[in-house]
């Protein structure tokens, strides 16, 4: 009988756990405080797109480009930057917080219209290239180079 009521116990807790995480959130101020640039660790620059193998070469189907900051910390690092189109036009922000190949944060664009995302991000001593994930739209690559300052 006692593990009947534990079982039925944990089927209510993992049953009501898209409830719970299904309501929004009004956020009327940006999570992520941007400090001065000398603040800031270093840059990044890159873009926005789809990477793929062709034959034996690596491919890459550019849609924008992004470009801005980040803050390393004991656990996690920080990024704030700027989105662009093809033609150079900031089109957006992106701010994110990274931290073991998994990154988490929101894409807004100018009319302050907000998405939150998720994906992978993986990183050697000068570039890196990752997916970013979100209920809307599509799930574009990232990719490009950071610098240290």
């Amino acid at each position: 009988m006692k593990k009947l009521l534990i079982i039925i116990g944990m089927c209510i807790v993992f049953l009501s756990m898209p409830v719970l995480t299904a309501f929004s959130t009004a956020v009327t101020k940006t999570t992520l405080e941007t400090p001065p640039i000398e603040d800031y660790d270093g840059t990044f620059i890159g873009g926005i797109g789809r990477i793929f193998k062709e034959g034996e070469e690596w491919s890459f189907d550019t849609q924008g480009y992004l470009a801005g900051v980040y803050k390393e910390g004991i656990r996690f690092n920080k990024l704030y930057g700027y989105l662009y189109n093809l033609g150079e036009e900031q089109v957006g922000y992106i701010g994110a917080y990274f931290g073991h190949k998994i990154i988490i944060g929101y894409v807004e664009d100018m009319e302050e219209n907000k998405a939150h995302i998720i994906g992978f991000l993986f990183y050697n001593d000068v570039n890196f290239a990752g997916r970013l994930m979100s209920f809307f739209g599509p799930a574009p690559h990232i990719w490009g180079e950071y610098t240290p300052n």
